[in-house]
């Protein structure tokens, strides 16, 4: 394995381990990391999840509400084109 592939891999697993933690099924999350990787890796997928986002916090989007105004979850773990999206840690 190259150190690029074994950098990658620990990316993976670091992924898998915080969507797991976050609430994420775990093979859904391992498929989830495996996708990020690929979309990283490749950069022609613009998609993000919601766990990418600096409105992402405690389990839910502060930003996209639901019809009765509450902050929603259903979304978190797909890939998407989020208007609203915003990555964390940027200025």
């Amino acid at each position: 394995m190259t150190e690029v592939q074994e950098r990658e891999e620990l990316i993976v697993q670091r992924r898998a381990k915080a969507f797991i933690d976050d609430g994420c099924p775990t093979e859904e999350a391992y498929d989830l990391a495996g996708l990020l990787k690929l979309r990283d890796r490749e950069g022609c997928d613009d998609r993000r999840i919601c766990f990418e986002c600096k409105h992402y916090e405690d389990k839910k989007c502060n930003v996209i509400l639901d019809k009765k105004g509450q902050p929603t979850q259903q979304l978190r773990f797909i890939l998407q084109r989020c208007p609203k999206f915003s990555l964390k840690g940027k200025k």
